[in-house]
């Protein structure tokens, strides 16, 4: 098990968070992509505020456009979009957590 940069650092890369998780999926389930042209449909939250200035909103990222872009520039696929969204979701619920402690 990887350990957090010390003194409560945040200096785990998205990567070192997203690719653990997905690796772990992949062990417990049979998986294949299919819809491969096709939006995902996402009704949930979107991301933070914040994050915003430099992501998009979430069902733009889950477009079969944005998709079909970051496979081909980047080398992630669907399922990382997916959890990085998941980690993104995460991450603001925790900024909120932390607001409404101050």
């Amino acid at each position: 098990m990887k350990k957090w940069p010390e003194n409560n650092k945040p200096a785990a890369s998205f990567e070192s968070i997203v690719a653990p998780l997905k690796a772990a999926i992949k062990f417990a389930y049979k998986m294949s992509r299919q819809n491969i042209n096709k939006n995902i449909p996402y009704k949930g939250f979107d991301i933070g505020q914040s994050q915003l200035a430099g992501c998009f909103h979430a069902n733009e990222s889950l477009s079969a456009k944005q998709l079909q872009f970051v496979l081909e520039d980047q080398g992630r696929d669907a399922l990382d979009e997916i959890l990085g969204l998941a980690v993104q979701l995460g991450i603001e619920q925790g900024r909120r957590i932390s607001k409404g402690e101050e």
